[in-house]
């Protein structure tokens, strides 16, 4: 019969999870092979955190390093090693600059020990945070042209209309239609009309290039850009840019029709009585505005500021 002493290191060397066992001290008193390959594999020096360190100055030293979570693991540990708590629970990520990983450490008082000890194990939850990433970008982002959805741009929206609220800047949305798109998707079909809305998806996700800026699908064939920190004459220049690359995709119909887009402007001099819904509503005005006007063009409006000469 196998030697259990034996049989139970071979057990806790066959796991995937990081074990580490310390005393009251933090002093590390065991490891098992996943956590010395971990610490190989991620460039720890000899040492670090393997047998006879101490496993609270090892998360000091990378708290001060610039790690904030180190900080908030130590105290959970100590809650548990004091007495305070039976389990500690945390999820932390620790991406490498070849994959993005997330781990659940677990923290708790050895059973049937003698003396006090505690074990500290790390899980690989990558692949249930990269399935709920995926399903939380599903649930904010348009499937069709992969834009951001209604949803997330009114969630978006809010949060940069209180940023240029508090910094008393300009902010800028523009909200536009395909011009007879009913008359293209019932002339070309399905296919085709969703190709159009992709290819109008594109040109506005080129022009969202800052962290301010975001593209929405809104639904059929209305989409929206906002622009943070732009003033008029920023958000008439990416209006008119839209509007001339849209007409450059030479999308036609019905003989020598070609698709264009109506573009409404709204540009914002925040202050504390603003908020997005009157946003929205200026830039409703102004797409209505272009539509009557003849379509295939820009009309802004501006409030808060004198408009330009």
């Amino acid at each position: 019969m196998q030697d259990l002493s034996a049989l139970h290191t071979w057990v806790v060397n066959s796991l995937e999870e990081q074990i580490a066992v310390i005393d009251q001290s933090g002093t590390i008193i065991d490891v098992n092979d996943a956590w010395t390959d971990f610490g190989i594999e991620n460039g720890l020096s000899s040492g670090t955190a393997s047998i006879g360190a101490n496993y609270f100055k090892v998360l000091s030293n990378s708290a001060v390093g610039g790690d904030a979570l180190a900080d908030e693991a130590a105290h959970g540990i100590r809650d548990v090693v004091d007495g305070k708590r039976e389990v500690f629970q945390f999820e932390y990520p620790c991406h490498s600059p070849n994959e993005k990983r997330w781990f659940m450490m677990r923290v708790a008082r050895l059973k049937n020990a003698q003396t006090a000890l505690f074990v500290i194990s790390h899980h690989n939850i990558t692949l249930r945070k990269l399935a709920e990433e995926r399903a939380e970008h599903l649930a904010m982002h348009d499937p069709l042209t992969g834009l951001a959805n209604r949803r997330y741009f009114k969630l978006f929206l809010n949060r940069e209309v209180r940023r240029s609220i508090r910094n008393r800047s300009e902010i800028s949305l523009i909200e536009l239609d395909v011009d007879y798109f009913k008359n293209y998707n019932d002339e070309l079909g399905h296919p085709a009309g969703d190709q159009c809305l992709i290819n109008v998806g594109h040109v506005l996700q080129e022009l969202s290039r800052r962290p301010s800026d975001l593209a929405a699908r809104l639904g059929g064939d209305e989409f929206a850009l906002l622009l943070g920190d732009s003033d008029y004459a920023e958000s008439q220049q990416v209006a008119e840019a839209i509007l001339k690359a849209v007409a450059d995709l030479g999308m036609t119909f019905g003989g020598a029709g070609q698709v264009t887009v109506s573009i409404g402007v709204a540009s914002v001099d925040c202050d504390e009585q603003m908020d997005e819904d009157f946003l929205f509503l200026e830039a409703d005005k102004a797409l209505y505005r272009a539509k009557l006007e003849g379509r295939g063009r820009v009309v802004h409006v501006r409030h808060g500021k004198p408009d330009p000469s």
